[in-house]
């Protein structure tokens, strides 16, 4: 064990847990060994907790034994301090990171067999894998896609403890966020507010921003706060996650400043509806898509089905930047027959959009517990108007 570590989220003895069911998963696929390049894998088995996940690293996963960390030499202190695997390797940056994979590799006898690789993984770019396989000649490479993604779909009650933990920050930073909306408050206003409830909470950076857009801005899906200024009769969009040692929780309101039309008001309560429908099956046993289905029929039935585009929801969990949810891994959505299992942890968002005319939706992460759920945000179901 590293003797230097000293903030480990898990104890040792979890994360050597996690190992041997993905050692076990290696056996069963007749693997050599593994190769991870997604970060949240890797920080899932070893504790790994960098802003660096742009340079080239991975975690290299034996039949047996410890895992290796292979990662960039400036990399060294924060692999001391953060994870609490022994084994250690480093390119330095006068060195190309796959002359260097390909010597480690060598050093130690693993270039060549069946070795598993994610080919799903973002940090891992078709020209680095196509130079892999080159400079590689004896090795059979295997998909190994969500291998380690689908073993985390199930939470620890010491993972659920930080999913809530960020839940109701979430829920702090939103009902914040929502007394400060006023004529003349920017989105970037509305931003420091979220962020300073966030962090003076005690979180870790999100793997998304805020998304909190005013104006015109609130009916676009995916927008981000411009520094546009609140203005009387308009509507703002509001989406707060957060970070707890990387586990993730967010929630989703929607707040109109002055008079509301009547059609808001009643497209928040069609949102609202079709989350109760979603949480009413969210239970184990319930195949995900069911939710979807129930989900959807509400808002199909009031005739915006064709406004609502996106899954119910979806994984929720361990994230690095770019996106905070786990939704490769698992998606609330039709085709996905999986069963819900008790400690799994969903994002559900039903939420309806029309460019220039209305962004609303409602959103929760729940918890699938032994025997229904638990909801991990806590703010009020409504249209807050101000």
């Amino acid at each position: 064990m590293n003797k230097d570590v000293y903030d480990l989220p898990f104890s040792v003895e979890e994360y050597r847990g996690r190992v041997k069911k993905v050692q076990a998963e290696i056996e069963r696929r007749n693997l050599d060994f593994l190769l991870i390049h997604t970060p949240t894998n890797n920080y899932y088995l070893s504790g790994l907790r960098t802003i660096g996940t742009y340079s080239y690293m991975m975690l290299m996963v034996p039949r047996e034994g410890d895992p290796i960390h292979f990662n960039r030499w400036i990399e060294e202190t924060i692999l001391q301090g953060t994870s609490w695997v022994p084994n250690v390797e480093f390119h330095k940056d006068t060195e190309h990171y796959l002359d260097a994979t390909v010597r480690v590799l060598g050093e130690r006898g693993m270039d060549s067999g069946r070795i598993g690789i994610e080919k799903n993984a973002w940090y891992l770019t078709i020209k680095d894998f196509e130079a892999l396989k080159e400079r590689l000649p004896n090795v059979e490479w295997v998909d190994s896609s969500m291998l380690v993604d689908s073993l985390r779909l199930i939470k620890s009650p010491a993972e659920q403890e930080y999913s809530r933990r960020a839940g109701q920050l979430a829920s702090d930073a939103m009902r914040a966020t929502l007394d400060a909306i006023k004529e003349g408050a920017t989105e970037g206003d509305l931003m420091a507010t979220a962020y300073s409830t966030m962090y003076r909470g005690g979180c870790d950076y999100p793997s998304l921003p805020p998304l909190i857009n005013s104006g015109v801005r609130h009916s676009m899906a995916h927008g981000s706060g411009e520094g546009n200024a609140v203005k009387k009769e308009e509507a703002v969009h509001l989406e707060i996650g957060v970070s707890m040692k990387r586990y993730h929780a967010a929630t989703l309101r929607a707040a109109f400043l002055g008079n509301p039309p009547k059609h808001f008001m009643e497209l928040t309560d069609l949102c609202n509806r079709a989350l109760e429908a979603g949480l009413t099956l969210m239970r184990p046993g319930t195949p995900a898509e069911q939710v979807d289905h129930a989900v959807r029929k509400v808002i199909d039935d009031a005739g915006y089905g064709h406004k609502f585009r996106h899954k119910a929801g979806y994984s929720i969990g361990v994230a690095f930047p770019p996106d905070w949810s786990e939704a490769g891994a698992m998606m609330l959505r039709g085709g996905e027959s999986r069963p819900l299992e008790p400690g799994m942890i969903f994002h559900i968002l039903p939420a309806i959009f029309e460019y220039r005319e209305y962004g609303v939706g409602m959103s929760e992460t729940v918890l699938i517990t032994e025997n229904g759920h638990e909801v991990l945000t806590n703010v009020e179901r409504k249209l807050f108007v101000l």
